[in-house]
C-alpha cells in the first residue's frame, strides 16, 4: 500500500454501486480501486475483472464475503424469519410478491470465486464478514496476491493477524453499509475510528487501512496522522459518475434526510443506512439472521428499486453522507486529497 500515489482505497460497495468503471477510476487517480464481488458468481467476476483491466493498467483489488457459519444464527431462526415474513407481507403484496410463501434460496459462490482468483490472480484480495483460513490466505499469497481482512475491533484484528494476512482494513462504526463483524450476532463496536485505530495498532504491527465516515480532507489528514497506510472511502463516491448506484439510492442521498442508523432490517446483519420509511417501520422487528434475511428481502428491495421508491430501499450511507458530490470520481478524489 505504501507505493500508492495517493493513500486512498475505494471501498468495495456490493449490490450495485461497485462497478469496473468505479474501481478503474480510483486506480487511475493513483489510489487502489476495489471491486465488490460478494454477490457475484465466477463468470460475473471474470467479466468485471476483464473490464477493469481494459480500463486501467494500475493495481486494483477484489473483495469477497466470507461464508456465514450457520451456527451463528439463533436456534429459533426459522420462527424469527416467519415473524418477519408476516410483518413484510402487506408491503410485499403491494409489489405482487408472496413473501409469506416464497422460497429462500441461498447461493454459495465463495469457493468458486476463490478458485477463480487463484487461477486468475489479481493484485489485492480482501475479505468481509470474517477471516478465511490460513491455508486459503497462503494459497492467494502464493500467486502473488496481497491479502487483507476487514475488522471492526482489536479481537478480530488479532485473529486475522494470526492467520497471516498481509494487511487489515479497520472499519469504524460511522461507515456506510455493512459492518464487517465476524459473527452475525456480534454487536457493532462503537469506538470512533480515532480510538479504534490505536487499539488495533496495539495488537498488531500489520499495515492498516482505515475508513468509515470519512467526509473531508481534514478526516483524511487525521487518519493518516495515526500512522495508517491509506484511507478507505466509499460513501463519498456513491454519487460519482462511475458508480452504479441506483436512482432510488441516489434519490435517498439527495432527499434532504440527514439521519443514518445501523439496522438489521434489510439483511439481518448490522448496516448503516439512511433512515427511510422501511428502516423506521421494520428495524425493531428485524432478527439477526443471515444470509436468510438478505435473500428474504432482496425481491422486495429489487421491486422498490425498479419503482424508484427510495423510502423502501436499502440506501446505505456513512454518517457524513451529506458530503457526497455528483462529479467524476477523479474530481471527488482531487477535492478530498487536495491534489
Amino acid at each position: 500500500m505504501d507505493d500508492l500515489e495517493i493513500p486512498l482505497v475505494g471501498a468495495p460497495m456490493a449490490g450495485g454501486p461497485s462497478t469496473p468503471q468505479l474501481a478503474a477510476a480510483v486506480s487511475n487517480t493513483g489510489g487502489l480501486g476495489m471491486l465488490a464481488a460478494g454477490y457475484l458468481n465466477a463468470d460475473q467476476l471474470a467479466e468485471q475483472v476483464k473490464q477493469i483491466r481494459e480500463l486501467t493498467d494500475q493495481p486494483f483489488g477484489v473483495n469477497l464475503f466470507c461464508p456465514a457459519d450457520p451456527n451463528d444464527n439463533p436456534a429459533n431462526a426459522e420462527a424469527l424469519l416467519q415473524d418477519y415474513r408476516l410483518a413484510l407481507a402487506p408491503l410485499g403484496r403491494e409489489y405482487g410478491l408472496d413473501i409469506l410463501n416464497d422460497e429462500i434460496v441461498l447461493p454459495d459462490h465463495f469457493h468458486s470465486l476463490l478458485d477463480w482468483l487463484l487461477a486468475n490472480p489479481v493484485p489485492v484480495v480482501t475479505f468481509t464478514f470474517g477471516c478465511p483460513s490460513a491455508e486459503q490466505i497462503e494459497r492467494l499469497q502464493a500467486v502473488s496476491t496481497y491479502v487483507g481482512v476487514t475488522v471492526t475491533n482489536p479481537q478480530d484484528a488479532a485473529l486475522a493477524a494470526q492467520a497471516s494476512v498481509d494487511f487489515l482494513c479497520v472499519q469504524g462504526p460511522d461507515a456506510g453499509g455493512h459492518q464487517s463483524t465476524f459473527r452475525v450476532q456480534d454487536e457493532v463496536n462503537q469506538l470512533p475510528l480515532s480510538q479504534l485505530v490505536p487499539d488495533v495498532q496495539a495488537v498488531t504491527n500489520l499495515p492498516l487501512i482505515a475508513g468509515g465516515g470519512v467526509g473531508s480532507n481534514q478526516d483524511v489528514r487525521s487518519l493518516l496522522a495515526l500512522g495508517v497506510e491509506a484511507v478507505q472511502v466509499g460513501t463519498l463516491l456513491l454519487l460519482s459518475d462511475e458508480a452504479g448506484t441506483s436512482q432510488a439510492h441516489r434519490d435517498a442521498l439527495q432527499s434532504g434526510i440527514a439521519e443514518t442508523q445501523l439496522t438489521r432490517a434489510f439483511t439481518g446483519r448490522p448496516a448503516r443506512a439512511i433512515v427511510n420509511d422501511f428502516v423506521t417501520e421494520f428495524d425493531a422487528l428485524a432478527p439477526a439472521v443471515y444470509p436468510q434475511m438478505h435473500y428474504l428481502t432482496a425481491p422486495l428491495r429489487a421491486k422498490a428499486k425498479e419503482a424508484e421508491a427510495w423510502q423502501r430501499v436499502n440506501a446505505w450511507a456513512g454518517a457524513r453522507f451529506s458530503q457526497t458530490q455528483t462529479d467524476p470520481t477523479a474530481k471527488i478524489i482531487s477535492t478530498l486529497f487536495g491534489t
